[in-house]
């Protein structure tokens, strides 16, 4: 046997999900609560007001059930403001975003993206070793986000000591995101789709040479009719979200920044490379626009490929790259352009180890999809706060081993050994990060089509032991969230990190 054969595939794991030290099963916030709900009811009950403390008692209980006790990941409270949120955009008609002719929207912006991206320029230019780079400019946040499009070569064409190598490389690479100056995020989508192999037949077809002799033409041609009628492709794309005004000094001296961003790309290139990214080049502004197109309607990947053998691709701008309709007033499911999409998000990381291979089924194509994305969202945690967030997570493990009535559960050792070793690892330096997970399917607008989508998309989730949950109320959000554009959720909310650790 080989050395090459002989290596093993490398395990990873150690996640680790922020939370307070609470008791009884509640989080610090609804024993605050709790406890205040208590004394209130232990003031009344001194006074003899017997009816007030069971009516404070009564409150407290509700408060802390509706608003603390999660059911399926989310809480009742969660629940309802995501319900009321969406039915007062429908009575708002919010829920219909249309571009054209039939566009309410103002005329300079009537064929935009929708949503968050509505408000979001293009900034180009060439970077240190001239290519030419499409910046996406965030107006609304004051962020720069640049989109790299990779090659990888996929783990199943390399030995495992190069994949074990590639994977070690991209720890690296995501422990770099926390001490890179004015970074404020990264993501990682993995875009696959069963394509039409027409633009690849009639591509081996364009390459026959009138001089080559009769019996290699037919052969060629022969070998061209063969092909299945759709072919799997992959796309992976990385995208760098920086903060402007930490760059330039000013929020408003957006030239300084890009020149920022646009010194950084090699380098960014070349870390992204030696991670598996194999050929990392900066994406421009019509490669942008296509992505968002093909999003929204996954079917003209055959048109465009047939037109760009022809040369009739015209470029489309950032400025008329939205869908001609999206509509999200159904919850779950939404339609655009003759096609539907939801959204899975996960709320827990997996429970148990991987190995480089555990996600294949999750990130390649699938038949039951017209296409599918994966999207990592990387949230860099400052060094100094990582250090107090796994101590504080050492604690509360340690806390809820002591403070339970019985024996501690294996579930409780696991949870500290996982504290402690991530301590561990910190103090060797290492570096923390946070990190997510949404993937966005779409599929035809059909109800036996919408059901072995869902259903598929469940199966690709279960097996790896990861808690996750459809996307109910925002699916529009969710949609756009999971494009390589940049947008980054945490930076729409007003809820501080730890608060987030303080709910759970």
């Amino acid at each position: 046997m080989s050395e090459s054969a002989q290596v093993r595939a490398d395990r990873y794991g150690n996640w680790m999900r922020p939370s307070s030290a609470g008791l009884f099963g509640l989080s610090l916030a609804a024993l605050i609560v709790a406890g205040g709900g208590v004394v209130f009811a232990m003031l009344f009950m001194v006074s003899g007001k017997w009816q007030g403390m069971l009516v404070v008692l009564g409150l407290t209980a509700a408060v802390v059930l509706i608003g603390f006790v999660r059911f399926g990941g989310r809480t009742l409270a969660g629940k309802l403001t995501d319900w009321v949120s969406l039915a007062r955009r429908r009575a708002r008609g919010e829920t219909l975003y249309v571009t054209g002719a039939l566009s309410t929207l103002p005329p300079e912006v009537a064929e935009r993206l929708p949503g968050v991206l509505l408000d979001v320029e293009t900034v180009s230019g060439s970077d240190g070793l001239g290519r030419r780079y499409s910046l996406l400019h965030h107006k609304a946040v004051g962020q720069l986000a640049a989109v790299f499009g990779c090659a990888p070569n996929g783990a199943a064409m390399q030995d495992q000591a190069v994949v074990n190598g590639q994977v070690a490389n991209f720890g690296q690479w995501v422990s770099s995101l926390s001490v890179e100056d004015g970074l404020t995020g990264a993501t990682i989508v993995v875009d696959s789709a069963s394509e039409s192999s027409a633009g690849m037949v009639q591509a081996i077809k364009d390459t026959y040479v009138e001089s080559a002799p009769e019996f290699a033409s037919q052969v060629l041609g022969a070998a061209a009719d063969t092909l299945p009628g759709r072919t799997s492709t992959v796309n992976v794309y990385a995208t760098m979200v920086y903060d402007v005004e930490t760059l330039a000094g000013s929020k408003n001296d957006l030239d300084a920044a890009v020149a920022e961003v646009a010194a950084r790309m090699p380098s960014t290139s070349t870390s992204l490379a030696s991670a598996g990214g194999n050929a990392v080049t900066p994406l421009v502004e019509h490669e942008l626009s296509q992505i968002a197109e093909l999003a929204y309607q996954p079917s003209r990947d055959q048109e465009m490929a047939l037109d760009a053998l022809e040369g009739l691709t015209v470029p489309r701008s950032w400025e008329h790259a939205g869908p001609e309709f999206f509509d999200d007033s159904a919850g779950r499911i939404v339609r655009h352009d003759g096609v539907a999409s939801a959204t899975v998000m996960m709320t827990v990381p997996p429970q148990s180890f991987i190995h480089a291979r555990s996600f294949d089924a999750l990130f390649g194509p699938n038949p039951k999809f017209l296409r599918k994305r994966v999207a990592i969202f990387y949230r860099p945690v400052d060094p100094g706060r990582g250090a107090r967030t796994v101590d504080q997570q050492v604690k509360n493990a340690q806390w809820r081993m002591d403070t339970r009535r019985s024996r501690p559960t294996a579930y409780d050792r696991a949870a500290r050994a996982v504290a402690e070793k991530t301590e561990e690892e910190l103090a060797a330096g290492a570096r923390l990060s946070m990190f997510s997970m949404m993937v966005t399917v779409t599929f035809a607008d059909e109800e036996k089509a919408q059901r072995e989508a869902l259903h598929q998309l469940k199966m690709l989730m279960t097996p790896l032991m990861m808690e996750h949950r459809f996307v109910e109320h925002a699916g529009s959000a969710a949609f756009h969230i999971t494009l390589p554009f940049g947008v980054l959720p945490w930076r729409y909310s007003a809820k501080p990190v730890w608060l987030e650790g303080a709910m759970d």
